[in-house]
């Protein structure tokens, strides 16, 4: 009966150190999956100046690293 019950704690701990490490790992890629100049786009200073060059803002790609004003401008020339 104990054996039971010592095998449910080691696994119990195994799953939670297993869930620790993987979420301090998947902030990390969340965070190159989200950024804006990874998927072509530029970080402009504001949404004016993204629309007068031809340019859609997009709210879900990250700019915050230039600053919270900035916005995720894609162009169909932006490479």
């Amino acid at each position: 009966m104990w054996w039971i019950i010592i095998g449910a704690v080691i696994a119990l701990v195994v799953m939670i150190v297993l869930m620790v490490m993987f979420t301090q790992k998947s902030g990390k890629v969340e965070g190159g999956l989200l950024d804006c100049e990874g998927k072509s786009g530029q970080c402009q200073p504001s949404v004016d100046l993204c629309r007068s060059s031809g340019g859609t803002v997009s709210t879900a790609f990250d700019c915050g690293k230039y600053g919270a004003s900035y916005v995720c401008c894609f162009t169909s020339g932006a490479r």
